[in-house]
């Protein structure tokens, strides 16, 4: 009996240890105060330069040094508005707060783009290269940051994104503290689920394309899968190398709406599920496989970060490119054992099973 016993509990650890789900203190997480995400109503950041976190290169150039003239339309100042937060890129967004064993900490001001946040093209970038001249206004920006929203998903805060003057990307590196301890690094091997809230803008409706754009990034900056919707809020999704294939679920403009892709760097596959918001019903339409262990059509390297893509500035149709709001974050790591491990995992299987007598 008391072999029996011992066989199951060694079969039983071994078995968890491959299988066991590693869940995520998702670093991204829900864009609050303690997720490392501010908005000015939290408090100002205290710059080296000038009051609030305004700091900026003139024309985007370090040789120029930075500027003292702070553009009308940069957040926050004393003079801007409490539920908008600075760009991400401007602070140490994400780095600090106590969520998900976060090192706690403040926010503070940093070296543009030298924290897990940053621009590539457009947003921030061109409301540098524009001041002191640039007049937008909380509804008119070009940027990612933290707002104080009225309807979030959960929490008091998410994601805004806005491209009004021209199109923006922006890359985040992923941390371990997304990962609940895992270094991204170590996510070759492994099952990666992600799943977030989406509440799409109705303003850009008449522009049918693509619109949004949300690729998951392996170590080489490979773009392995990408998520994301057209105008009119009609979910997509791409391979690598592909173009956006658009399917029938609509996401609605007066609720949230959750996405969960699973990247598998063992078999290379990618599932979708969409659990789509109903404007009409006023109700979430439930949970629909969009894609189940979609071959990708490349080798999948460890994953290392998000590249957010948003058309702005003149679309199509006389559309208005406007604020898509992002929230609730999470992650999941399951290791996947490679097919000669199954054999191993069969024949361990057979050794550890109780003998017949004879």
């Amino acid at each position: 009996m008391k072999a029996s016993l011992s066989r199951f509990c060694l079969q039983a650890c071994f078995l968890g240890a491959l299988f066991w789900p590693l869940k995520a203190g998702a670093y991204l997480g829900g864009f609050e105060e303690q997720d490392g995400y501010r908005v000015p109503l939290n408090g100002q950041i205290i710059s080296n330069y000038l009051a609030g976190d305004a700091q900026f290169y003139l024309n985007n150039s370090a040789s120029n040094g930075y500027t003292g003239v702070v553009p009308v339309g940069a957040y926050p100042n004393t003079l801007g508005d409490g539920t908008n937060g600075p760009d991400v890129t401007r602070y140490n967004a994400g780095q600090y707060g106590t969520n998900n064993s976060g090192p706690g900490g403040a926010a503070a001001d940093i070296t543009d783009n030298s924290g897990l946040w940053q621009v590539l093209s457009g947003g921030r970038l061109y409301e540098d290269a524009t001041a002191p001249y640039y007049y937008g206004n909380q509804y008119y920006r070009d940027q990612i940051v933290a707002y104080r929203n009225t309807m979030p998903h959960g929490g008091s805060q998410t994601l805004n994104l806005m491209a009004a003057d021209q199109s923006l990307s922006y890359r985040y590196s992923m941390d371990s503290r997304d990962l609940g301890g895992i270094s991204p690094s170590s996510t070759l091997g492994m099952a990666v689920q992600m799943s977030f809230w989406v509440k799409p803008t109705d303003w850009d409706d008449p522009d049918t394309g693509n619109m949004f754009g949300l690729s998951l990034l392996d170590a080489a900056n490979q773009p392995v899968f990408e998520v994301g919707f057209t105008g009119d809020n009609l979910l997509q999704y791409r391979l690598t190398g592909g173009a956006w294939q658009t399917t029938s679920y609509v996401m609605g403009t007066l609720g949230w709406s959750e996405i969960t892709v699973v990247v598998d760097t063992v078999r290379n596959t990618a599932s979708l599920d969409i659990n789509a918001y109903n404007d009409l019903s006023a109700h979430l339409n439930g949970s629909a496989a969009v894609l189940a262990s979609q071959g990708l059509g490349i080798v999948s390297g460890a994953l290392s970060a998000l590249q957010w893509d948003l058309r702005g500035g003149t679309l199509d149709n006389g559309a208005i490119s406007y604020i898509n709001s992002f929230d609730d974050f999470a992650f999941s790591a399951t290791p996947v054992p490679e097919p000669r491990g199954l054999v191993l995992l069969f024949i361990a299987a057979l050794l550890l099973a109780p003998r017949r007598r004879r």
